[in-house]
């Protein structure tokens, strides 16, 4: 155990004092603010680009009371401007509107026929995808809004009846506690946050388990391990560097934890969110806290396997990528599991203990499941860990003393069976 230790003791302190650690301490929450906070910033400040729409209007009085919508709506970055149809007819109209469009003039085009109250029909002209995203997101609710209030205008309902009939929900959001308790819920931070703890799960596994695939290849390709052999045992040395580095990362954790609550009790807030550790229940904090663990080790486990039987971070590369699909894809299927949190798919896909960091946990931030769910997913992990450990031992035992010809996805296997 000794031995174990002494190795882990090396690996811990050759990072915790290197520069891309104090590097990476400091930057990893700026870039982890930079792609959650920035867009946050941007959205609060208006980045939209300024656009114009060219309108057709023979209905005459929709393009101004379009206008006024587009104001009220607060889509201040959108103007229209007039089309007239004169001698040529409609079609010459829209042809200057067509050359308008090819010409950069502007955005896109629209032609309101004079029917338009009776039959609600538009024709929309553009030339980029992105002008459908206005179509659909800003010029057909603020159109449907002026049909509505032109035909109750032409059906001559009363203010009141309008009034009446136009109102809006106004929803405010109670979260119900476990002891059927009831307290104020903001979904924003809720979900921001927890995008946040899994955006570090995902990076501190990728980087730390990145970490033990290049530190055994290192210290395999400069023969040092070859020493290091004579002392210990291909596993205590596997074992050693793991929980090294996986110290290492947790310290860099911790750092970021106080800076967080150190933040958060200062009550920062950014675009209108403000940074809350109420949302860091028991449950959630314990869940965060295993399944960095589990997670890390898993494919820190892994990583180091396959290492050893690497001669150069070059080889590695065949293998890197199917190895990051486990922590890629379930970031692909976050928009499910928040959608629907105990649809079966999403259950299923949380149980596997390759995806379980990540889907698991975002199942327990968004609507916690059932503890045996939960703890499951942890049996399930541990077991992963112990064959992960098995077969990764006797990859590192096979391997790292084999030099010469780069690995392949068949000598990996022969060697598991071996």
């Amino acid at each position: 155990m000794s031995k174990v230790l002494t190795v882990v003791g090396r690996e811990y302190l050759e990072r915790v004092r290197s520069k891309s650690f104090l590097i990476g301490t400091v930057l990893g929450p700026a870039m982890m603010a930079m792609f959650i906070v920035l867009p946050i910033l941007v959205a609060d400040r208006g980045g939209e680009d300024q656009r114009t729409i060219a309108v057709i209007d023979q209905s005459v009085g929709v393009r101004g009371a379009l206008s006024d919508v587009l104001v009220e709506d607060g889509r201040k970055s959108l103007s229209l401007e007039p089309v007239a149809v004169g001698p040529g007819g409609l079609d010459a109209a829209i042809a200057e509107m067509k050359t308008m469009i090819v010409d950069g003039t502007v955005h896109s085009g629209m032609v309101v026929p004079a029917d338009f109250v009776e039959t609600g029909q538009v024709s929309f002209y553009n030339k980029s995808v992105s002008s459908l995203v206005v179509r659909d997101e800003v010029l057909k609710p603020a159109l449907n809004r002026v049909l509505r209030e032109e035909r109750f205008a032409r059906a001559q309902v009363p203010d009141s009846l309008f009034n009446y009939l136009s109102a809006h929900t106004e929803w405010s959001s109670i979260a119900v506690t476990a002891e059927g308790g009831e307290e104020k819920q903001d979904e924003s931070v809720s979900i921001a946050m927890a995008f946040v703890l899994i955006m570090i799960i995902y990076i501190m596994v990728l980087i730390y388990g990145n970490h033990t695939l290049t530190a055994v290849i290192e210290e395999k390709s400069s023969r040092m391990v070859e020493i290091m052999l004579a002392s210990i045992s291909p596993g205590e040395m596997m074992l050693g560097k793991v929980l090294g580095i996986g110290l290492a990362g947790l310290t860099q954790f911790a750092i970021w934890a106080s800076a967080f609550l150190l933040v958060s009790q200062r009550g920062v807030s950014v675009g209108g969110l403000t940074l809350d550790v109420g949302f860091l229940t028991p449950v959630i904090l314990v869940s965060f806290v295993m399944f960095f663990l589990l997670g890390f080790f898993l494919y820190s486990t892994i990583y180091a396997g396959v290492g050893a039987m690497c001669n150069t971070v070059q080889d590695s590369q065949q293998f890197h990528m199917p190895l990051m699909m486990g922590l890629i894809i379930p970031m692909m299927l976050l928009s499910m599991v928040l959608r629907s949190p105990n649809a079966p798919l999403a259950t299923a896909l949380s149980l596997v203990p390759l995806f379980s960091p990540v889907l698991m946990f975002m199942r327990v931030c968004v609507e916690t499941p059932p503890l045996w769910q939960i703890g499951l997913s942890w049996v399930l992990m541990g077991v992963s860990i112990w064959l992960a450990a098995r077969a990764a031992g006797k990859l590192f035992r096979v391997g790292i003393l084999m030099n010469g010809q780069a690995p392949t996805w068949a000598t990996l296997g022969r060697a598991l069976r071996s």
